[in-house]
């Protein structure tokens, strides 16, 4: 008994057609042209992808490394501060010694206008020439010039002395851990000369001592000693 399955009509010509179409998709598929690349604009369009950067481990400092930097921060601060107080303080050593030095000006210009009015005088104007004298003194050391003042004028007047003097140097005494703008002390060299009753007289050369001392913006003779 045959176990063959009895062909139905138009099976084969089915059979056939399906093998033909396949045969021609397979051709069609080898003869297409293979896809296109994409060109240089189609490449450049597409932006590129950012790369993350790679998380590399900190670098840590030990403690004692930090302790270092921070006692040369404090010491850099340090030394900043000392500058600028060695700053100020030059400047104000400067300012002082630059006051002194006019204070001690101001007076030794004063003070030699004073010592020739204090010891010159006429006899016959002896005491309006004293009066003058004191103009230039503070009035503690006028009070004192006054007591001395008759005798002086006594003795101009009867022997008929007139007296010229001049100053020959003044200079400022140093002042060490004295020094003050107001009150100076100053060597002074002067020479007198005189005339008693119309005759010349032997000069006189005298040293002194002078503290001027400053009253209400005036420098004034506050105290003079001859030597």
């Amino acid at each position: 008994m045959s176990n063959r399955r009895p062909r139905i009509a138009g099976e084969k010509r089915r059979s056939s057609e399906t093998s033909e179409t396949a045969e021609a998709a397979d051709a069609a598929e080898s003869t297409a042209p293979p896809p296109a690349e994409p060109g240089p604009q189609a490449k450049s369009a597409r932006p590129p992808r950012p790369t993350k950067p790679s998380k590399e481990p900190r670098p840590t400092l030990s403690g004692r490394a930090r302790l270092v930097l921070s006692g040369l921060g404090l010491a850099a601060v340090a030394a900043v501060a000392f500058a600028v107080i060695a700053v100020v303080s030059v400047r104000q050593v400067e300012g002082d010694a630059q006051r002194q030095i006019d204070a001690e000006d101001a007076a030794t210009e004063q003070a030699s206008t004073a010592l020739v009015t204090m010891l010159s005088y006429g006899y016959a104007s002896v005491a309006d020439d004293l009066a003058a004298a004191t103009e230039l003194m503070t009035d503690d050391f006028a009070a004192e010039y006054e007591q001395l003042a008759p005798q002086v004028a006594s003795a101009a007047e009867q022997r008929k002395i007139d007296v010229t003097a001049s100053v020959r140097a003044v200079a400022p005494l140093g002042c060490g851990q004295e020094c003050s703008t107001s009150s100076v002390r100053l060597l002074a060299f002067v020479d007198q000369h005189r005339t008693v009753a119309g005759k010349a007289g032997s000069p006189a050369a005298l040293s002194a001592i002078v503290r001027m001392e400053k009253v209400d913006g005036r420098w004034l003779v506050a105290e003079l000693t001859t030597t």
